[in-house]
């Protein structure tokens, strides 16, 4: 399976442990399917030992997109119908969202963040027909995942991130992204990308994520939708419509606004038809939350068209400077970043049309998260029991002695509750109805979360028999029912060492891995400056000359082809001598940039020194580097550049070598472009020499008339 290459930054990311990953099922999953050699049968089993997931994948194979074909009853039949490969991505996209929790980023909103991908989830599925072999269940999962990239930098940099948002709140979705390569040297957009290919989905599915990372606004101009990219555009517009609220920023209300627009001019839907469509949409999205326990709101489309309207309104006061009162108290719930127009456009007076802002909100002040089932000091216990009472006494018992306690009334309460708070300690009856302890344990072993967790069981049943099948089945320790209140905390003492011996671990392991992290960035930037000109950016000799050593080992072993030119500015100290260092300072900047826009994509220009610059042309031979040479000659003689008292252009003379029979090594490759550069300079400079051939410009190439004979 092919995927697109994972840049160091990523894997610095993922070296610090802290990113968003499937647990549990997810993960026992990727472990099966690492190689394309998987059995769909162990996949099946997999999914089927967590009930949840099961019901989530059997609804999505049987939803109303396949209205007439036989309802699907088993996992089995949900892989034939949907594809090992999507019920592969599926899986994963559930346990995620199923370990969903509130993080230590504070300024970033986690409910606001699940809340807006399942509804652009559930929009991409209704409008995944749109896109020419699209399944919706693939639309589905890119609109459940298509911003983790940003709760990963949210997760890993927690307090630097929140720090950015808060800085960055309200501006576009480019300066943001500017923002976080600047801080963390990768965008959010790279980090989804790597993430999904990381995980082994598709490239084109990655890719899709990544595009839409980097670009949310559709243009009117495109037409219709042609890939996955341009439909989580229009999906990410419609779920940010269900979230608006009567305190959205007025612009924010107003480029939504725009985008629905554009998409129901797009599909060519009426306004009570594209109403009727986002109500269906409204719907699904609040049925899939009850599902996933993921907040939402009940909201028809006639209120989302009132709120637009009036943002609008309110967008144009702004804009016209009468309600600078009215945005100073909306800028506490401001979101993060907005669009840029898209290209082909026709902003209106209110704000320019752009799709809805980034997931992740901003407030002015920052409130600590929601949810946190235990603190760093209190030991968290799980209490299990389907005896009101006797769980009544229990809660009460635990929490005087000053523990952070929970309950479940039942085993699968117990089990869906202990995989979502990952407590230190549970405390699990044996005898339940619908799931007895032992299962709970059972299923618990099996789960990487449910692994380290400390368990005691309580039995009114102390037969060897049990004993010992509890023991085997995970139990770290057992107690009487009822329980005699000193024993059980006599019990509980071996538990809480190990649990307070694992946080430490994690602690020092996160220390360690951040440390380590920030280690590689540190010597990644080192490198990096050791081998770039602090003055115009580009690689110095030091690269240069790792880079052509590089290329001609390349050449030797594969035969590709394979030049160099050489380039010297002309009468450059008499720039120096006339204008001033500054001015000759100037100069080199504005030319590397000319020529670095001259070059192709595989091409590499360095600086060596002075005014002399290299330029790598990697799969040219010597007529291709002339080529190239001479389209930089005449881009920089184009280039005007402007500097106080110098608003002129200069010229560069250039030498060519291609590798070929008669070179015997490197040193003499680059001996023969230099040897040509000396040629166009004493053929009247401004011009191209191939290895003591000279190209003469184009206005001396023009034939003259033939004498008559």
């Amino acid at each position: 399976m092919s995927q697109p290459s994972i840049p160091v930054e990523f894997e610095e990311l993922k070296s610090s442990g802290d990113l968003p990953s499937p647990t549990g099922v997810g993960m026992k999953i990727l472990e099966i399917t690492r190689t394309d050699e998987f059995s769909a049968e162990d996949m099946g089993d997999a999914i089927m030992s967590d009930p949840s997931l099961t019901g989530r994948i059997l609804e999505l194979a049987n939803s109303a997109e396949r209205a007439g074909q036989e309802p699907i009853t088993t996992v089995s039949g949900a892989i034939m119908r949907l594809g090992a490969t999507m019920v592969r991505s599926l899986a994963l996209a559930f346990s995620l969202v199923s370990e969903r929790e509130a993080g230590a980023c504070r300024p970033f909103d986690y409910e606001r963040y699940w809340s807006l991908s399942l509804a652009r989830a559930v929009a991409a599925k209704a409008l995944s027909g749109e896109v020419d072999g699209l399944m919706p269940e693939e639309a589905y999962v890119a609109g459940l995942l298509a911003e983790v990239g940003i709760l990963a930098l949210a997760s890993v940099h927690s307090e630097r991130y929140g720090k950015l948002l808060i800085e960055h709140q309200n501006e576009t979705l480019t300066k943001l992204r500017q923002a976080e390569v600047s801080e963390f040297d990768i965008d959010h957009a790279t980090v989804s990308l790597s993430m999904l290919s990381d995980w082994g989905l598709p490239e084109a599915f990655a890719t899709a994520i990544g595009e839409f990372g980097r670009k949310r606004a559709f243009a009117p101009s495109e037409g219709r939708l042609a890939s996955l990219a341009d439909l989580l555009r229009f999906a990410d517009a419609i779920g940010s419509a269900l979230m608006l609220g009567e305190m959205s920023p007025p612009r924010h209300v107003a480029e939504v606004g725009d985008q629905l627009e554009i998409l129901r001019d797009v599909l060519e839907l009426d306004e009570s038809e594209f109403a009727t469509m986002c109500d269906s949409i409204s719907m699904e999205w609040r049925v899939w939350g009850e599902r996933l326990e993921i907040e939402t709101q009940d909201i028809r489309f006639s209120h989302i068209a009132s709120m637009i309207a009036r943002g609008r309104e309110l967008a144009e006061a702004e804009v016209r400077g009468q309600a600078g009162d009215h945005e100073k108290h909306q800028g506490s719930s401001s979101s993060v970043a907005h669009l840029e127009t898209p290209e082909g456009a026709a902003p209106k007076p209110a704000a320019k049309p752009t799709a809805a802002p980034a997931a992740a909100a901003a407030p002015a002040a920052p409130t600590p998260p929601k949810a946190s089932t235990q603190t760093e000091d209190r030991i968290s216990i799980l209490a299990v029991d389907d005896d009101p009472v006797s769980l009544r006494v229990l809660v009460r018992y635990l929490r005087k002695e000053g523990f952070e306690v929970s309950m479940a009334r039942n085993g699968k309460e117990g089990l869906k509750k202990a995989l979502q708070e990952k407590p230190d300690l549970l405390v699990v009856d044996h005898e339940m109805p619908d799931m007895s302890g032992l299962e709970v344990v059972r299923a618990l072993r099996r789960s990487s979360l449910g692994s380290s967790m400390y368990i005691l069981i309580l039995t009114g049943n102390q037969e060897d028999d049990l004993l010992i099948e509890a023991f085997d089945a995970g139990v770290d320790d057992f107690v009487t029912k009822p329980f005699l209140p000193r024993l059980l905390t006599a019990r509980m003492q071996a538990g809480i060492r190990i649990a307070k011996l694992q946080r430490k671990v994690d602690r020092d392991r996160r220390t360690i891995l951040k440390q380590l992290a920030e280690k590689n960035a540190l010597n990644r930037k080192l490198r990096t400056a050791s081998l770039t000109d602090p003055l115009t950016g580009l690689p110095n000799r030091r690269h240069a000359m790792n880079r052509v050593d590089a290329e001609w080992k390349a050449t030797e072993r594969n035969s590709v082809p394979f030049s160099v030119i050489m380039l010297d500015i002309d009468h450059f100290k008499s720039v120096n001598d006339t204008y001033g260092h500054d001015i000759g300072d100037i100069v080199l900047q504005a030319t590397s940039q000319a020529i670095k826009g001259a070059l192709r994509g595989e091409d590499e220009v360095c600086r060596l020194g002075g005014e002399e610059f290299l330029i790598v042309c990697r799969g040219a031979d010597e007529a291709g580097g002339t080529i190239v040479a001479e389209r930089v000659r005449e881009a920089v003689e184009a280039n005007v550049i402007d500097g106080p008292g110098f608003g002129k252009a200069i010229t560069v003379s250039l030498g060519v070598a291609g590798v070929h029979p008669e070179v015997e090594s490197l040193m003499s490759l680059l001996k023969a472009a230099d040897d040509a550069v000396y040629q166009a300079k004493n053929a009247g400079r401004n011009r191209v020499c191939v290895a003591g051939a000279p190209v003469k410009k184009p206005e001396e190439t023009q034939q003259k008339p033939r004498r008559s004979a």
